[in-house]
């Protein structure tokens, strides 16, 4: 046992200050601050510096526990004396594990356990033959290399056991955190990973919960009944008290008000009171804390309220903190090894087999496979926990722990930058056909998939629809994606929405709850047997939302996806811009597998409401190439609309510029057939102007304003232009995914009434050979309404 010993009188929780000759670091609140301080900054200071290598956080927090433990700074005494003195351990090792105590809390809250029924059969089965196949390997080891084993650990087969199957184990915990900095929340594998931890975590906590059990009935059987009454009780209390208290005051909070600061503090202190509760029985006050929060409901109202109070303060400050509290405690130099990294090695190629062979008899691609494998293989805050207590209750010492620490680094480190790499969701999303307007049969049906995620969003996609001219011999089939942020959960969920069509004879839709999908469903009522509407709605992170976007335009296979644009006006005026939603547009953009179109509806507001106007005067500015192309061909069907009046403006460079005649060939093609259309409706104008420089074509974009168009279209990319090339306006665009004209179009600066669609054609080089693979995910079942 390490004795430390120092003189209270030196301890104060404040300080009289530097100016009356006082040192600031002898009260405990100065030590503490400036503890914290160190930590941060030297924790995000490591984790931007291996970022670029793609290093789970959880690497840079524990190697900076490492730098201030013995290992390094703390072997020196004169900085250990100033900065981490005997009498401030205590002190920071309390805080950091009171915190993590809330963050357990949080992580049970945004845990949605129905993805245990709702994963299908192949994921579970992927996270049982990854556990059992580290489990055989590791626990045989254990006991047959015991005597052999490190001397510093409790040699007993039951801990044996306890310590085979944690080191087998891959938390749901783990796994989410380090997918979400990846950005691969939504992807295939992702979600396989997800499913597969919950059922690999369930599985290994009945085990340990078993030996726990198993081990107090070794004392006496009364301990043991004694032991399992008190864990029954508290769960039935959880689930008999604290889920119905929950459920009522989500009851009790009006839609879309947030939850009573009352409730928020009740459920605080019950954190502490099931803390203490479960301190005071001999079990984790960390298993408490989780079992408290997975009977709270994820999202909104409750879930997503918690989430705002605590989860700000728990990641930025109480995690590295814990990490590096943990980190601090590993010597480096003191280390001595006999059997166990040797063991831990082959339960990490034991549990990479055993998802590997799995997910190749499932045919997942061996690449994916492989990924999927090594992502199984993670190890964060769960083992740190873990080895923490094992040490605290001295079933392992220090050595031991610090090799068990250093597996915590040594396998996220060398795994996860060798998945990610591996793993590339935008293969999923590459496709045989051409998938675009221009290239569209005239009698097919048109396939559309309408991202909305806002409510001022609705008038403007419903009036492009209705513009979009659907009739019997060319229906439109509208997917309809609502995009929502995903707060106060930690798995993405995706909700495919049942419809009951029998029961809309009467006009109602029974999404009268859902302003944004019973709007649409009223407009296909409007527009029966020409239009229908199939509405999804997917929770996601901003992130990673792109990856829903590009999947089920992949499934349904759309010929375009509509986007709004970022930004709005409100109320007063002022524009207002979502970040992330710009963020899902750029990546939808990038990766898409059909043509896009990106709408900034001029009129869309705070207070828009659904009116039945929609587009009747049409230009599209034409400067040449594929996304123009597709811009024209959009704007061709639309001339067919009895009400809408069609112009065509192309631009064409002047005499003392060269443009790409290839790209002529093709536009002249297309202008031709829109001409012929012009001299046989009459409702189909064309006009040239002829533009030296983008001045030029600005004075004629500004001029539009004065000749009453309603809908301004126009193609994203023109880098084969030569106007725009010699210009070189892109460098300076403020929305360069737009292109340069679509960028000017919406600035504010550009004050216009009408609307105006930004398309690209699909990329000719992204069709290639499909290899999604179908592995059930985590979709909710679509509520009944």
């Amino acid at each position: 046992m390490d004795l430390q010993c120092y003189r209270s009188q030196d301890e104060s929780t404040f300080n009289v200050g530097i100016w009356e000759g006082a040192n600031p670091l002898t009260s405990s609140l100065s030590l503490l601050s400036m503890q914290l301080v160190f930590i941060i900054v030297l924790t995000q200071l490591l984790f931007y510096v291996l970022k670029p290598v793609k290093q789970p956080r959880v690497v840079a927090e524990i190697l900076a526990g490492i730098i201030l433990g013995p290992s390094f700074l703390g072997s020196n005494k004169t900085f250990k004396k100033i900065f981490y003195p005997a009498r401030g351990e205590q002190i920071l090792e309390t805080l950091a594990t009171f915190g993590v105590m809330f963050l357990i809390f949080l992580i049970g809250v945004k845990t949605d356990l129905r993805i245990l029924f709702h994963a299908g059969k192949r994921a579970p089965i992927l996270g049982m033959s990854g556990l059992i196949g580290a489990l055989a390997i590791i626990f045989p080891s254990c006991l047959m290399n015991m005597k052999s084993l490190e001397p510093d650990i409790l040699k007993v087969p039951a801990f044996m056991f306890s310590m085979s199957v944690s080191l087998s184990m891959n938390s749901f915990v783990v796994i989410v955190p380090i997918l979400s900095d990846l950005n691969l929340l939504n992807s295939d594998l992702g979600r396989i990973a997800l499913s597969g931890s919950v059922t690999n975590d369930f599985v290994g906590w009945t085990m340990l919960a078993s030996i726990i059990i198993g081990d107090a009935s070794a004392v006496s059987a009364q301990t043991a009944i004694w032991a399992a009454f008190s864990i029954v009780a508290l769960v039935l209390f959880i689930v008999i008290a604290v889920r119905p208290f929950a459920l009522w005051v989500i009851e009790k909070t009006p839609q879309g008000k947030p939850i009573e600061e009352g409730y928020i503090f009740a459920f605080l202190l019950l954190i502490l009171l099931v803390a203490f509760y479960t301190d005071i029985i001999g079990t984790n006050s960390m298993t408490g804390a989780l079992v408290l929060g997975l009977v709270i409901p994820d999202g909104p109202p409750l879930g997503s309220a918690l989430t705002t109070k605590i989860e700000i303060i728990m990641k930025g400050l109480i995690v590295p903190l814990y990490y590096t509290v943990a980190g601090s405690k590993i010597n480096l130099w003191h280390l001595t090894f006999a059997k166990l990294p040797g063991i831990i090695f082959l339960g990490v190629l034991g549990k990479i087999a055993g998802t590997l062979l799995p997910s190749l008899y499932y045919k997942i691609p061996f690449l994916d496979a492989l990924a999927l494998s090594l992502f199984m293989t993670s190890k964060g805050i769960i083992e740190v926990m873990t080895y923490n207590f094992w040490m605290s209750n001295k079933l392992i010492e220090k050595n031991t722990y610090s090799i068990l620490m250093l597996s915590v680094i040594l396998v996220p480190a060398v795994c996860v930058p060798i998945a990610s790499t591996l793993y590339d969701p935008a293969r999923c999303y590459a496709v045989y056909k051409r998938r675009t307007i221009q290239h569209l049969k005239t009698e097919a049906e048109l396939r559309i998939l309408a991202c909305v995620s806002d409510q001022s969003h609705v008038p403007g996609m419903l009036n492009l629809l209705e513009a979009s001219y659907p009739t019997i011999q060319s229906p439109i089939c509208v997917y309809l994606l609502q995009l929502v942020e995903l707060v106060g959960r930690l798995v993405p969920v995706f909700i495919p929405h049942k419809i009951d069509r029998a029961n809309m004879a009467d006009g109602s839709t029974g999404f009268e709850a859902d302003p944004i999908i019973n709007a649409f469903l009223l407009h296909e009522q409007t527009n029966q047997g020409v239009l229908s509407v199939a509405p999804y709605t997917t929770i996601s992170p901003y992130a990673s939302m792109h990856d829903e976007v590009c999947r089920l335009a992949v499934d349904k296979r759309v010929s375009l996806i509509l986007l709004h644009f970022h930004q709005r006006k409100d109320i007063a005026g002022h524009v207002r811009a979502n970040t992330g939603l710009r963020n899902v547009n750029r990546k939808v953009i990038s990766s898409a597998p059909c043509s896009v179109a990106v709408l900034i509806d001029r009129q869309a507001t705070d207070t828009t409401t659904v009116t039945t106007e929609f587009m009747h005067q049409v230009v599209v500015l034409f400067f040449g190439g594929g996304d123009d192309r597709e811009a024209l061909a959009y704007g061709e069907r639309m001339s067919r609309h009895p009400g809408i009046n069609l112009t065509v403006i192309r631009f064409l460079p002047s005499r003392g510029i060269k443009d790409d005649q290839a790209e002529r060939k093709l536009d002249n093609r297309i202008l031709d057939d829109m001409k012929a259309i012009g001299l046989r409706t009459r409702k189909v104008k064309y006009r040239e102007e002829l533009v030296g420089d983008m001045e030029n074509i600005v004075q004629v974009i500004r001029a539009l304003d004065q000749e009453s168009y309603d809908l301004v279209m126009v193609g994203m990319r023109h880098t084969w232009n030569a106007v725009m090339l010699a210009d070189r306006l892109s460098d300076w665009s403020e929305c360069p995914e737009l292109g340069v004209v679509g960028d000017f179009l919406a600035t504010a600066e550009f004050d216009s009434m009408f609307s105006i669609l930004i398309l690209k054609q699909q990329d000719q080089g992204g069709m290639l050979s499909v290899t999604a693979y179908n592995v059930p995910v985590n979709a909710e079942e679509p509520p009944t309404h």
